[in-house]
């Protein structure tokens, strides 16, 4: 069963309100964060105090002026006035996770750290935000019809960021520089090429970043082309994620819950209801682009009424799905996560 930790949190993620700082263990904050309108209420930033009074900041988010406000208030409240933020820890590049760590590295000296894989996924976005080559070639292989494309393009095209140059670059397995506290990295791609999660095992908790969250189903392959299927890795990651299910599970987003085995198993079975979807729609119509599958499959919205990113994202989703059918990795997927995967919910 998923069950909310924080009361506090849950009812402020349903209302769409900030709730207040609350401590999540001994030596550790779950500070909730602003981010820019439109998208969604809050991200949860984590603060950990380390043996020698220094304060690591996992996820410092979205990069507003009350955010840096509300990060230096805590770290004051947590380790005094003289205290200093000793690290900065993102889990992925999203602007909600790594925003705010360039600018706080160039006023406190905090180093930056985040996997090697993330470094290499925001030279290719930002790559790729100049360059439309790549854009025509994924149009061309989803088969958009013609009067549909320089829309797709349009709101296909990555938007230039600043890339953040990490002080400090992880791999699977390493454990964080915190002193007196054991965080050991997960590499769970999927969301994006070099997404992390982090386990304190000593702590009972499990950082999640947007891998796992307790309400949304999180994206998928959203941090650039890469060699490997995101889709395929992200469902991989889910799996490794039910080792820890007696652990507190500490989101990007949302509130800190119970029942990770459970939640990583529903999102797995989401995402592999839509892969039977498309299955049955390649099985009538073995020829269909990747423009006529999504075309039948069922969208909240109603495919007629998707537009701007929302198309593209379709569209995306849909032939991550084909190629994890092409590829043989269906049945692997239904054997691991269940044979009654059921026929999915609409989903946007």
């Amino acid at each position: 069963m998923i069950t909310p930790v924080s009361q506090a949190e849950f009812v402020a993620q349903a209302e769409g309100r900030l709730p207040a700082m609350e401590e999540v263990a001994e030596g550790v904050w779950c500070l909730p964060l602003r981010i820019a309108p439109g998208r969604m209420p809050f991200s949860l930033s984590y603060l950990v105090r380390d043996a020698e009074g220094g304060v690591h900041v996992v996820d410092p988010g979205w990069e507003l002026d009350a955010n840096v406000d509300a990060i230096d208030t805590a770290v004051r409240a947590i380790a005094g006035r003289g205290a200093r933020i000793a690290s900065l820890v993102v889990t992925h590049l999203h602007p909600d996770h790594l925003g705010l760590a360039e600018r706080l590295r160039q006023r406190d000296g905090a180093p930056v750290i985040f996997h090697r894989a993330e470094q290499r996924a925001q030279e290719v976005v930002a790559t790729r935000a100049s360059d439309p080559g790549p854009i025509q070639a994924d149009i061309e292989a989803w088969g958009v019809p013609e009067g549909s494309r320089a829309e797709i393009a349009r709101f296909a095209q990555a938007s230039a960021r600043p890339v953040v140059i990490a002080d400090v670059l992880v791999d699977d397995d390493d454990v964080l520089p915190i002193p007196g506290r054991t965080l050991r990295v997960i590499h769970t791609p999927g969301h994006t090429p070099g997404h992390i999660c982090l386990v304190d095992e000593a702590g009972g908790l499990l950082y999640t970043g947007d891998h796992i969250l307790p309400t949304v189903a999180p994206g998928v392959g959203l941090g650039g082309p890469t060699v490997d299927n995101p889709l395929e890795a992200y469902l991989d990651g889910l799996a490794a994620m039910r080792a820890y299910d007696d652990l507190v599970g500490l989101p990007g987003h949302g509130y800190r819950f119970r029942g990770i085995a459970e939640r990583a198993t529903e999102i797995a079975r989401r995402h592999l209801g839509r892969s039977f979807e498309v299955a049955q729609a390649r099985e009538a119509d073995p020829d269909a682009s990747v423009w006529e599958i999504a075309s039948r499959l069922s969208w909240s919205r109603g495919w007629e009424n998707l537009a701007r990113h929302h198309i593209v994202s379709a569209l995306r989703q849909t032939a991550m799905h084909v190629r994890l059918i092409a590829d043989g990795r269906l049945d692997d997927m239904r054997k691991a996560w269940g044979e009654d995967v059921p026929h999915p919910r609409p989903s946007a």
